[in-house]
């Protein structure tokens, strides 16, 4: 089943999370969310109309950017799969967490001490600093809003019509996330 994606803004406006199309045609069809941009290539079926798939939807609601602390998925994700040091890409089961700080050092569970790691390099580096091991960070790891987890997971199913809707909301550059 292929799923594509929809932008979904808050009342105000302001891209918030990307939802499959057909989550937003469901909240459509339960008057939960206003469309605001269909697909012009893409549609739902049904045994006797076609429906053109949400493309842009807003939801009446404002969404409070709350904090929440990071899971392993999430980390993964943010770090686009790629380990930190050596910058390989890992698969999900051969991915591992690493603590920059270690946790028997008093490294806290926090987006900033975590980073995407392959388990060659995590054994490297062990119980150290990345400096005490001679090992250096390809990037500094950073605290992701929701929403640019949501462009992460779902990059690989962009098409040209969600890149200009995303354009047109004032996201540019999606291939640097």
């Amino acid at each position: 089943m292929v799923l594509y994606p929809t932008l979904v803004l808050d009342k105000t406006y302001l891209p918030v999370s990307i939802f499959s199309h057909k989550k937003a045609f469901l909240l459509e069809l339960l008057n939960k969310c206003e469309v605001l941009e269909h697909y012009k290539t893409i549609s739902l079926h049904s045994p006797s109309r076609n429906y053109p798939a949400p493309l842009v939807i807003r939801i009446p609601v404002l969404i409070r950017h709350w904090e929440s602390s990071p899971t392993r998925r999430a980390v993964f994700i943010r770090d686009n799969f790629t380990c930190a040091y050596c910058g390989k890409t890992v698969k999900d089961n051969e991915a591992t967490i690493d603590h920059i700080v270690p946790k028997s050092r008093g490294g806290k569970w926090q987006w900033e001490n975590l980073v995407t790691c392959c388990s060659e390099c995590n054994q490297k580096k062990g119980n150290k600093t990345p400096k005490e091991a001679g090992m250096e960070l390809l990037f500094k790891p950073k605290k992701p809003s929701n929403f640019q987890i949501s462009l992460n997971r779902w990059k690989n199913r962009f098409n040209e019509e969600f890149l200009g809707a995303l354009s047109l909301y004032g996201i540019r550059n999606v291939e640097a996330i």
